[in-house]
């Protein structure tokens, strides 16, 4: 089955809305919908996003590098070096879709901020202004890094007299379109004092040391985030890190740009944790760093020796055979080891008792611990309304004409999930009005691939429907 991340995208995909929930916004979302228009709510049309979004992120890795080196050997390593960054590398390919997203859009208006200062142009200028107002939709903290790039370009005066346009401020209008419509929406929802995490009554002592922690975590994070790249990029390339060739006038400025670049956005992150007060830097915010490899590669690669390029293109190609080899020894190894094993559900065995129980179709209420059971039904019930537990606000509109209603949950998580679930549905908008008394049955399969443990899952199906459940 599908994952958390990728199981929730399925349920809101159900219908456009300005808003789906306050911690991510909504584009892609967006983008879902638009590849289900084609390939419907399956498992193809996540990896389909999943792959168009990684894709762009290797191809503007690749076209920031050559623009910049003007050497298609560095622009290919440096495009496979995302492969021996950890979280791009594999934590990508199983979740991060927002993440992902919104790193795509940290390359797209580095690189096209590149192209502006080479040679100006006003689809360019357009399309750089809708880029630094469509992002924040990828993901909120894409403010940080637009708000970083405008400071850093404004202060070199080569590329400030190129990027103050009107045809900027255009895109940027374009963007405010979608922009300002999802913003109303996130105010209406956010709750009180949603940001600031403190404690009021912490001392000024205790708020300092929170503080310090806080930036010592994202430093942890930094060095973390970029293993093991930075690691194999010590090894075989520290004779150009202790001596760096010589750079010109042109180069220069473009180093000073990302310095500054990179300057703002550690300013940025430390004002922001002193104001929101958080004390676990996330590893989603780390993917900032990604343009610091063909940033690297920019800096070092005049110096870089053949031999050296070589051994480091062997590292990528055998980072390439042993991801691949781990995706394929994932299915096989991790169920001899894991407890829960949420990747080896088998919801199409589970698909197939609900229809043989009498489920034909309607309204699917399922509970969230810790099983993804919402998206997952709702690939194997394209036609009925799936609505999670986790967010039970987000309904998509009844399909006529009405029709049943089940309610489902895994029998793990919590020590009364039936209870949970009712609870949940009762509260939530579908107005259940179920007893907590409600009988229930069991549905039983054995786990993929090996089949010697068992999962089972609850239900409760109503015929007539239960409140706006149907």
């Amino acid at each position: 089955g599908i994952g958390g991340d990728d199981g929730e995208q399925l349920v809101f995909a159900q219908a456009f809305s300005w808003g789906y929930q306050i911690r991510n916004p909504p584009l892609v979302t967006w983008l879902l919908i638009a590849v289900q228009v084609g390939l419907g709510p399956t498992v193809a049309s996540i990896v389909v996003l999943r792959g168009l979004v990684l894709g762009c992120i290797f191809l503007l890795t690749y076209l920031i590098t050559d623009q910049l080196c003007r050497d298609r050997r560095l622009a290919a390593l440096a495009t496979g070096s995302l492969l021996i960054i950890f979280y791009l590398g594999w934590k990508v390919i199983h979740g991060f879709t927002h993440t992902a997203a919104v790193t795509a859009f940290y390359l797209l208006a580095l690189y096209l901020t590149l192209r502006i200062w080479e040679a100006p142009s006003r689809p360019l200028l357009t399309a750089l202004g809708f880029t630094l107002g469509l992002g924040l939709l990828a993901k909120y903290i894409f403010l940080l890094f637009a708000i970083a790039l405008i400071l850093a370009a404004l202060s070199i005066p080569s590329l400030r007299v190129r990027i103050i346009s009107p045809w900027l401020f255009v895109g940027f209008a374009i963007s405010l379109l979608f922009v300002i419509p999802q913003g109303q929406w996130l105010m209406a929802h956010v709750p009180d004092n949603h940001l600031v995490r403190g404690e009021g009554n912490l001392s000024l002592l205790e708020n300092l040391s929170r503080t310090g922690n806080s930036i010592f975590r994202l430093l942890i994070g930094v060095i973390g985030f970029l293993l093991p790249l930075w690691f194999f990029i010590a090894v075989i390339f520290w004779p150009a890190l202790r001596d760096p060739p010589a750079l010109d006038e042109s180069a220069a400025e473009r180093i000073r740009l990302f310095s500054r670049l990179y300057a703002v956005l550690v300013a940025l992150a430390v004002i922001t944790i002193i104001i929101v007060q958080s004390d676990r830097p996330r590893s989603h915010y780390m993917f900032i760093l990604v343009p610091l490899v063909p940033i690297f590669f920019f800096r070092y690669g005049l110096a870089f020796q053949t031999n050296q390029i070589q051994r480091y293109a062997a590292v990528i190609s055998t980072a390439s055979v042993v991801l691949i080899g781990s995706l394929i020894g994932k299915f096989f190894i991790e169920p001899l080891v894991c407890h829960h094993c949420e990747d080896h559900i088998p919801y199409d065995d589970f698909a197939r008792q609900l229809r043989e129980t009498g489920f034909k179709g309607g309204t699917i209420f399922a509970y969230f611990q810790y099983d993804p059971l919402a998206g997952n039904l709702k690939v194997r019930f394209p036609d009925s309304r799936v609505v999670s537990a986790k967010h039970p606000n987000v309904i998509a509109p009844l399909k006529p004409p009405p029709a049943q209603c089940l309610l489902i949950w895994p029998l793990v998580g919590v020590p009364e999930p039936n209870t949970a679930t009712i609870r949940t549905g009762n509260e939530s908008p579908l107005k259940l009005g179920l007893p907590q008394s409600t009988p229930w049955r069991r549905l039983t399969s054995s786990l993929l691939p090996y089949r010697d443990r068992r999962h089972e899952l609850g239900y409760i199906l109503l015929e007539n429907g239960a409140g706006e459940c149907r």
